[in-house]
């Protein structure tokens, strides 16, 4: 069926994504403004006495301020968050919210609240405690003790937890009638009509047109699919992302990838009585280092303890990638180092190489600054130049960069939280939308 195109809807900024990083983002945009009664004491005596000034609506203080004295804003808002390494009580938080009017926004996301979580593992944890994954409007031991849920803030989070908590957010906070799932933003370009952005945007049966003066691209990490150039054609046993254990039939299961999301899989297809062939490019110092650091880990534990006793229900093959593979589970994997290659039969083979930003969107403004981020585990991605001020793109006015697209945020929701303060205050600022 042709999708007819049509000019949906105009406003003033557009939330591309419904994780983490878009949600917090348009939590505040939709009226719900940080204050503190806090001494700040964490900050330089002649700065704390400057912000106080503006503590009944920090989005009104000018975090230029904050640049100019030595104090990263992003710190700022994150000190206020997270001021120990352990969850607070609700009533304990020093940041706090007051509801004011919204501006005029809008998200498009093709998931649900909560983003690619939606649509990882279905057993999956979290890395670290569950109260890292909050976001500050509502805390997430407020959103235990509000819906009856016995489980402490500290420990991991369950992939059902954390999408159900995202999901209960967005109604906690009156954001839900703002939010259009299940639609894909196709192209970005420069705006007609007096707005500043024209987007098209695919859902099921149409193709539709926004425009807008702000946007925060806010798209995520996974939002293109990466592929080998061996996957020429769609083979039945392949899979481009692991799900569940007890949905691969059969007993013979290779996976590709070397990072987080591989290593959960392969642990729970062991556990499943899978034979597993476990194939990446790195060197075995690589991949156990990541592997003996991450012990605090359940799954961790469990899988250094396969490695060590040399189990034949798993091979690890390093320094090796996959050269070919045909119908009937016929794969071919070389090992670069010895350039030896295997042949394998398999009922399934799981590819969780993990995917890239949609960068392209974002073309017609091409060429765009980027600077390299990555962790101690294997996660890795471009962020977008941007003012550590505002996370206003350095190459494009009036878009952000959210989540941790942005220059300088941790690659977490507890490192790149607080930047939906910066983004937010400077869309107010901007459209002269605060009340001081």
């Amino acid at each position: 069926m042709k999708k007819t195109k049509q000019l949906n809807r105009s406003c003033d900024v557009l939330v591309i994504g419904a994780g983490p990083g878009g949600l917090g983002v348009a939590a505040t945009l939709e009226g719900w403004h940080p204050f503190t009664k806090d001494s700040l004491s964490f900050l330089p005596e002649h700065v704390s006495r400057e912000v106080k000034n503006f503590s009944s609506d920090l989005l009104s203080f000018d975090t230029r301020f904050l640049m100019r004295n030595g104090v990263r804003p992003i710190e700022f808002y994150r000190n206020l968050h997270h001021p120990t390494n352990h969850p607070l009580n609700p009533s304990e938080y020093r940041l706090k919210f007051f509801k004011t009017d919204p501006v005029d926004w809008i998200m498009i996301s093709i998931d649900e609240p909560g983003g690619l979580w939606n649509n990882v593992p279905t057993n999956q944890l979290t890395l670290g405690p569950a109260y890292w994954m909050e976001l500050a409007h509502y805390p997430i031991e407020q959103f235990f003790q509000d819906n009856g849920i016995n489980k402490d803030p500290n420990d991991l989070a369950h992939k059902n937890d954390l999408v159900n908590y995202y999901q209960k957010f967005v109604e906690y906070l009156g954001m839900s009638k703002k939010i259009i799932t299940k639609s894909t933003v196709r192209s970005i370009s420069k705006g007609k009509n007096h707005r500043r952005f024209r987007l098209v945007v695919d859902s099921s049966n149409s193709s539709n047109i926004y425009e807008c003066d702000y946007i925060v691209f806010s798209v995520g990490p996974k939002s293109k699919e990466r592929k080998f150039n061996w996957q020429k054609n769609e083979l039945d046993y392949i899979s481009s992302q692991f799900t569940c254990a007890s949905d691969y039939s059969g007993e013979n299961v290779l996976v590709v990838g070397g990072g987080r999301s591989s290593d959960w899989a392969v642990t729970e297809l062991f556990k499943a009585g899978k034979k597993v062939e476990y194939v990446m490019r790195q060197d075995s110092d690589n991949h156990l280092r990541l592997v003996k650091d991450s012990l605090n880990l359940p799954y961790y534990d469990f899988l250094y303890g396969i490695i060590q006793e040399d189990n034949q229900r798993l091979t690890i093959h390093y320094n090796s990638e996959i050269s070919n593979a045909f119908p009937g589970g016929k794969v071919f994997v070389i090992n670069n180092k010895a350039q030896l290659e295997t042949k394998f039969y398999l009922d399934h083979l799981i590819i969780e190489i993990g995917s890239s930003v949609a960068y392209e969107l974002l073309d017609e403004w091409a060429p765009i600054k980027f600077v390299e981020k990555r962790d101690n585990y294997r996660f890795q991605l471009n962020q977008m130049s941007c003012d550590q001020s505002t996370f206003e793109s350095s190459d494009i006015k009036n878009l952000y960069p959210g989540g941790y697209l942005a220059q300088g945020t941790g690659l977490s929701v507890i490192g790149f939280h607080a930047g939906s303060y910066l983004i937010s205050g400077d869309i107010y600022r901007k459209i002269n939308k605060l009340s001081t």
